[in-house]
């Protein structure tokens, strides 16, 4: 799909930190502030009205708290994700439940791999 190039203006620091961030990450500066800004525009009014009112009323220590939050929250949904996926792919390979050798030679066998 194609895009559209929009303009905004951001302080020297948050340019710096942009160039940086997209440096380590191997991708351009215009792709992360896409998807920040898909990020944002999705976001209802009051999680919008929110971040503002974060921006302008916060203390220092209030704004890193509320980056804290986010980071556990952000990880803890990448975990959630992860195990769904774990789950998805062992269970084609686990044995029935109701079979207790088949169970048994499947704990041996990835025993055995792990070893290896």
């Amino acid at each position: 799909m194609a895009g559209r190039s929009v303009s905004g203006y951001v302080d020297e620091h948050v340019a710096d930190r942009l160039q940086a961030v997209a440096k380590t990450e191997g991708r351009t500066p215009a792709s992360l502030v896409g998807q920040a800004l898909s990020l944002y525009v999705s976001l209802p009014e009051t999680a919008r009205t929110s971040l503002r009112r974060m921006e302008t009323l916060a203390t220092p220590e209030e704004r890193d708290w509320f980056r804290g939050e986010l980071v556990r929250l952000l990880l803890r949904a990448d975990m959630t994700l992860t195990q769904r996926r774990m789950a998805d792919e062992l269970r084609d390979a686990l044995p029935p439940a109701d079979d207790e050798e088949a169970i048994a030679d499947a704990a041996l066998a990835w025993e055995r791999a792990v070893e290896s």
